[in-house]
């Protein structure tokens, strides 16, 4: 960047939406070297709009972080300097390249070419039987060995980017919403049973090794080498199957307290935080957001997101919210930049029909709510859809009648389904920074800076 020039410079500026700064830009020749060394005062000068102010000093801010961190651009392209390429290595280096390599699953990955009598099965949209799903099984087994070039640990991101793959093709075989992790296990249940008997590959042996087993050696006792196959694996599983029937039992009842009219919050409270561990590696390892609902359903209710973000952030993101809209609301329908939006027109002709304070000062509110996009010259269409349908996945705010007493709706929306209906507008604001937060979907570039002012 030091080195663009001026056009490069507004080029980079229209990509951001803020091609309003362009003809100011380009009369004061600001090149890469001096938007780069712009500060504070110097932005204040050239540029008008606070919100414009804002985006532009936090993106220039942004490529000094990054370009001062382990993740830079420079070492993606392999130009750092050998300090720089030291402070990379080992561990950090290892989960670079991982990532490079998922990314590179994610974009080529396509299902294999099953056999006649699978596709027969698959064609009809039958439910296999079982030694069908095993031969489905070998057969994404062995696949994936081959995108894997020989290797028979695949992470979990792989096993889900597989099983995803596959229920996307044949919707049928998600047998109700129990399909992904049915699946899943069962693929990785194939690896570890492809494993076990192996003695000569050495990264097989390497973590045979890493995880208790000894080279030449069975794990297995004297007395349980004349016992069943079954048996010997249940003695060597118990442990984590035990945490697993921990983690069922809780999810169980999670699922049958939230179809209830009256809950024990107490309890949901106390399972919910037993099993946050569980959910984190759920979403971390990006399965189904609609698997994640089902297994937690409790993750719909507005006071079990707010605390699902304070255990993440320690901070109550509800009163946060709504202290900002009390604080800032008569500030920012004061801008001149939202003077003539159709919502503070809205709110103007509403105010006239109420003289109740309270009434008024909640009316501000929701207007500040939804106006906070356009102060920071961001994309309203991703922020709320007021009076309009849901056009976008990530979470969206849907508002009816924001300015009626009686008939007004708010409720926030992912991947263009309701997931919950909140009381105010201080509510569904605190939701949908928690939603991003909680199910860790990646902020769109036009929704940024109005993010990051609510979480900073």
């Amino acid at each position: 960047m030091e080195s663009w020039s001026v056009d490069q410079v507004c080029n980079w500026l229209r990509q951001r939406n803020l091609g309003e700064l362009v003809p100011k830009f380009r009369e004061e020749e600001v090149n890469g070297a001096a938007l780069l060394a712009l500060n504070d005062r110097m932005v204040q000068q050239l540029v008008k709009k606070i919100g414009h102010q804002a985006v532009l000093m936090d993106l220039i801010n942004k490529y000094h972080q990054q370009k001062n961190g382990l993740q830079s651009l420079t070492c993606y392209c392999g130009t750092a300097s050998p300090e720089f390429a030291g402070a990379i290595s080992g561990k950090n280096m290892k989960s670079f390249l991982a990532r490079c390599k998922t990314l590179q699953w994610t974009s080529s990955y396509a299902l294999p070419d099953f056999p006649y009598d699978v596709k027969c099965i698959l064609a009809e949209k039958k439910c296999p039987d079982h030694s069908m799903r095993i031969r489905i099984i070998e057969f994404l087994q062995a696949d994936m060995t081959k995108y894997l070039k020989g290797s028979l640990y695949p992470n979990s991101q792989q096993y889900n980017i597989v099983v995803n793959a596959l229920l996307q093709a044949y919707p049928f075989l998600d047998e109700g919403g129990n399909g992904f992790l049915l699946w899943k296990r069962a693929l990785k249940d194939r690896f570890k049973y492809v494993r076990r008997p192996i003695e000569d590959d050495e990264q097989v042996l390497r973590n045979k090794c890493k995880f208790g087993h000894r080279r030449g050696q069975s794990r297995k006792s004297a007395s349980a080498e004349n016992k069943p196959l079954d048996i010997q694996l249940r003695i060597e599983e118990e442990p984590a199957d035990a945490d697993g029937r921990a983690m069922a039992v809780h999810i169980a009842w999670l699922k049958r307290e939230y179809v209830k009219a009256q809950r024990n919050w107490e309890e949901v409270d106390s399972r919910m935080r037993a099993t946050v561990g569980v959910r984190r590696k759920m979403i971390s390892d990006r399965a189904p957001l609609k698997e994640i609902l089902r297994l937690f359903p409790f993750l719909r209710c507005p006071y079990q997101l707010f605390r699902e973000f304070q255990l993440l952030t320690h901070m109550d993101i509800y009163k946060k919210t709504a202290e900002i809209l009390e604080t800032y609301s008569e500030n920012i329908l004061s801008l001149h930049v939202v003077r003539n939006n159709p919502i503070n027109t809205m709110l103007q002709e509403n105010l006239k029909l109420h003289a109740e304070e309270d009434v008024r000062k909640y009316m501000k509110m929701t207007a500040a709510c939804l106006l906070l996009p356009e102060v920071f010259g961001d994309d309203a269409a991703l922020f709320a859809a007021v009076n309009e349908e849901v056009t976008v996945v990530t979470p969206l705010l849907k508002v009816r009648n924001p300015f009626s007493v009686t008939s007004r709706a708010f409720a926030l929306c992912v991947e263009r389904e309701e997931l919950t209906q909140l009381d105010d507008c201080a509510a569904a604001l605190a939701a949908l920074v928690a939603a991003f937060h909680v199910f860790a979907i990646p902020c769109p570039r036009g929704l940024r800076s109005t993010l990051t002012f609510l979480a900073s």
